[in-house]
């Protein structure tokens, strides 16, 4: 294989040209009212999207895209950029020392470069509240309410009798109210998590207001209120708060033999099929495929529950000996 030389300061230059000119050259997405976050909402998918985006730029002002000169225009301005980028396996200088690349790299740069397309392409044609919201949920992820650190200490919270409106529906979300309430969400006015939240918190409330449950809600009532009003609550929050007093913990000794083989169940489904690596603390594009496919059957769950179930049955069974497959290496940093 034929590795072409760039000199340093060469390649310095066209990096810094790259870097300088990408917002104009690359009118597609960053002409557009939301560039910032559709750059953001491609990042955790595509990292190397600036790389990619500055040669698809450049390759489309000389040539119909996908064709044999587009990909080696493409293919060029990739040769600027560090090889965990792109790099030819075969040889792909012409025999004027300009770029060619065989057909299987070219089939292999389509692969690489087509799906990032496609996704900025989706993502341009949104509408901007639907960009908002996106992007929003994206943010959701970093936010105080999505750390360890915020999560419910059931061990506390089931040796009460009753709770308040706040309360429960913090608890419903597997949210710990003293760290997650309607005054340190005031903030978040776009947050989908916040707006939830807030929704919830009004639904409790009327029922309050109606005389459905005392405002001091007991723990057999609220079970009933959330599945009357279709509220989705974490399993954890069923097993650890919404058992009648004096009942063994999560549903007796008969769920405590069946719930580890259930959650073990789910993550190797996960991580078989969605691509769900237990390791990450982002999952985005599994939860997201697993959420479509909930959605398809006609079943709503927040992205919070599904995270938090994978997460406590990774919990039980990672310091577990004999671990095989996908289970003992990572998956992919980028899952």
């Amino acid at each position: 294989m034929v590795v072409l030389f760039i000199p340093p300061n060469r390649m310095d230059d066209m990096r810094a040209y790259r870097d300088k000119h990408f917002l104009e050259l690359y009118r597609g997405v960053q002409s557009v009212p939301g560039s910032r976050k559709i750059t953001a909402l491609l990042e955790p998918q595509f990292p190397d999207q600036q790389a990619m985006l500055w040669a698809v730029a450049n390759a489309d002002e000389k040539s119909p895209r996908f064709t044999e000169d587009w990909l080696n225009t493409a293919a060029e301005h990739l040769s600027y950029e560090p090889e965990t980028v792109w790099l030819p396996l075969d040889n792909s200088e012409g025999p004027d020392g300009e770029t060619q690349l065989s057909q299987a790299d070219a089939d292999r740069l389509k692969q690489m470069l087509e799906p990032l397309i496609r996704e900025e392409q989706r993502l341009r044609f949104l509408s901007p509240s639907k960009l908002d919201d996106l992007h929003e949920c994206l943010l959701d992820e970093s936010r105080f309410f999505s750390q360890e650190a915020a999560r419910a200490d059931y061990a506390h919270w089931s040796r009460l009798p009753v709770w308040s409106a706040e309360e429960a529906v913090a608890l419903s979300l597997d949210k710990d109210p003293r760290c997650v309430n309607a005054r340190s969400l005031k903030p978040f006015r776009k947050s989908p998590f916040a707006k939830n939240f807030r929704r919830l918190l009004s639904i409790v409330n009327r029922a309050i207001e109606l005389g459905e449950i005392p405002e001091g809600i007991p723990r057999d009532k609220l079970k009933g209120l959330c599945i009357r009003m279709a509220i989705d609550f974490p399993s954890t929050f069923e097993n650890e708060l919404l058992l009648p007093e004096g009942s063994e913990g999560l549903g007796g000794q008969q769920a405590s033999r069946d719930k580890p083989t259930l959650d073990r169940m789910i993550l190797v489904m996960a991580v078989n099929h969605y691509g769900y690596d237990p390791r990450v603390l982002k999952n985005g594009r599994a939860l997201k495929s697993i959420l479509a496919d909930l959605a398809a059957v006609g079943l709503e769950i927040s992205p919070s529950s599904v995270r938090n179930n994978l997460r406590d049955a990774w919990k039980g069974i990672k310091l577990q000996p004999g671990l095989k497959g996908v289970l003992k290496k990572p998956i992919s940093p980028a899952a």
